[in-house]
């Protein structure tokens, strides 16, 4: 099994352990301000999994209406497909895969370039709520990440909305958890 792998089964393994659902799976887990990190850090690879309200990230759920809401989406949607969403404090990590999954109102977007289809969205929008949340993967290498003690995350300073973010993480020596505040942006997963 290669360790990209391992990885994966070890993240998936830790999701499914400590109980963690997503919010997209679970209508109860919504709610504006609070967003969800998860990490399997393996050698100087991290495996990650971020997921939010799409409030939190773009001051509205509903489907895109007007230019500025668009260009909104696709600007929020790149920066989150492009940049390492966590880091090491000598920024050594590069996004090596990513993919961003939201829907507003019924639209489907994922970041490696696949397109809604009109039609659906319309029918969409008329039966569904008004939530809806992104979910990003990413797989990052990162230069030095077994010397590093302490990891940050953007996410907290970009968005200020999100007020309160989860952070679980699973590594060879054990696995924790923490909480950021809004303009927290870092962590040390070698200690709980």
């Amino acid at each position: 099994m290669t360790s990209s792998k391992v990885t994966s089964a070890i993240l998936a393994a830790t999701i499914l352990t400590t109980g963690s659902t997503f919010a997209s799976d679970n209508p109860g887990a919504h709610q504006h301000g609070h967003a969800e990190l998860q990490l399997a850090i393996d050698g100087n690879q991290i495996d990650l999994i971020f997921t939010s309200p799409a409030y939190n990230l773009l001051g509205f759920e509903h489907r895109a209406r007007t230019e500025k809401q668009k260009a909104l989406v696709t600007e929020t949607t790149n920066w989150l497909g492009e940049t390492p969403l966590v880091d090491t404090a000598e920024a050594g990590c590069e996004v090596m895969n990513a993919v961003v999954h939201h829907q507003a109102g019924g639209e489907d977007h994922e970041h490696e370039h696949g397109h809604a289809h009109d039609h659906e969205d319309k029918h969409e929008d008329e039966k569904s709520s008004t939530h809806s949340d992104f979910e990003v993967t990413q797989t990052l290498n990162c230069s030095g990440l077994d010397a590093s003690e302490e990891l940050s995350t953007p996410l907290t300073a970009r968005f200020p909305e999100i007020e309160h973010l989860n952070v679980e993480w699973v590594w060879s020596g054990g696995q924790g958890s923490g909480r950021l505040e809004r303009g927290e942006t870092s962590f040390r997963p070698g200690t709980q």
